[in-house]
């Protein structure tokens, strides 16, 4: 059985019993199990983060012989109501199948990686400074990165407005005077697409930096986002569409567009899509990474780090990347820094 199946049958159960602490140790434990290192199917040992409490039951649906034997304990354990959820867990490598790929011989190679992309300092939402990322980004073996802070728009998190933005310029222009031979920092922005499809980073703002757009509000909407994102790739300066379905493990399955659409026009404007390797994105999902790896594609992996030990994500997109048969040719972050850039910078 894997750590897969173990925890989604957890967090069944726990989604069919009513709030308490038998409820929200139930998650823990899916969550304990879903983020352990190794497949527990091969070590006696439970990780330490599972609830004392919950130890029985974990036990209990490990020792199930199969899958019909697995669903037959949960029916049996489960609470009142019915499970819900899965729908918002589908489609994510636990941590030991990122593990299990990152030691295994395969074509996409990690320590290949050239170029880390898409991290957050102090400025808007991270928890490091912007030099603690930098030498994360060394320490990982990166020999160019790309910082990207929220914008102002984001009412969610605090942005960069434009007098944050010039001094972040300084600020990188001092590091690449400094370290530049080590790691060469470029400023980006995350910006958020508007309802309109518009950024909220005037024109002029975008020059010499390289936007990631995003959409991260309305998204438990119920409606067709392929107009929103459309209207986005036509905006100038845009380098990625960043987690573009805007999944998020247990909360939202992602928004609803007509994709193949959508990369089509990607592909033809040359902006890359970003696969998200945070834990929790993991965006896009495999099937429509071959899908649109399929329409022509090329693509940008992303740690989304808010932290330097973040900035070992970018490891969950590889092994996103392989799973959907995408080559290092069509990813960015394996070429050189000039190649990665290429016509990319307004102004």
């Amino acid at each position: 059985m894997s750590n897969g199946q173990l925890a989604e049958s957890l967090f069944a159960l726990a989604e069919s019993h009513p709030a308490g602490e038998l409820r929200l140790s139930l998650l823990r434990a899916a969550y304990a199990v879903f983020d352990a290192p190794r497949e527990l199917a091969t070590t006696r040992r439970l990780p330490d983060t599972v609830p004392l409490d919950t130890l029985p039951t974990v036990e209990m649906l490990r020792s199930a012989a199969s899958e019909d034997a697995l669903q037959a304990l949960v029916q049996r354990l489960r609470g009142p109501y019915p499970p819900g959820g899965a729908a918002t867990r589908t489609g994510f490598l636990t941590a030991a199948q990122v593990a299990q790929f990152s030691a295994s011989a395969h074509p996409l190679d990690p320590r290949h990686l050239r170029g880390a992309c898409h991290f957050h300092t102090q400025a808007s939402d991270g928890v490091a400074t912007l030099e603690a990322m930098a030498r994360g980004c060394v320490r990982r073996g990166a020999s160019w990165a790309v910082v990207t802070d929220h914008t102002r728009g984001l009412a969610c998190v605090n942005g960069l407005d434009a007098e944050g933005v010039a001094l972040q310029r300084r600020a990188i222009a001092a590091w690449n005077r400094r370290r530049g031979d080590d790691l060469w920092l470029v400023q980006g922005l995350e910006a958020e697409i508007l309802a309109d499809g518009t950024l909220d980073v005037p024109r002029r703002a975008r020059d010499g930096v390289l936007v990631v757009a995003a959409v991260h509000t309305g998204l438990a909407e119920r409606r067709d986002y392929t107009a929103r994102l459309l209207r986005a790739l036509e905006e100038p300066g845009v380098w990625a569409l960043a987690h573009p379905q805007g999944r998020l493990f247990g909360r939202r399955a992602g928004i609803r567009a007509n994709w193949e659409v959508v990369f089509r026009a990607a592909a033809a404007r040359g902006v890359l899509l970003e696969i998200n390797g945070f834990p929790r994105r993991q965006d896009l999902a495999p099937p429509l990474l071959s899908l649109a790896a399929a329409s022509g594609c090329r693509f940008l992996l992303a740690s989304d780090a808010h932290h330097p030990r973040h900035l070992a994500f970018d490891t969950t997109a590889v092994a996103l990347a392989a799973a959907a048969g995408i080559g290092e040719a069509a990813i960015v972050n394996f070429s050189p820094l000039e190649k990665a850039l290429a016509d990319r910078l307004v102004g």
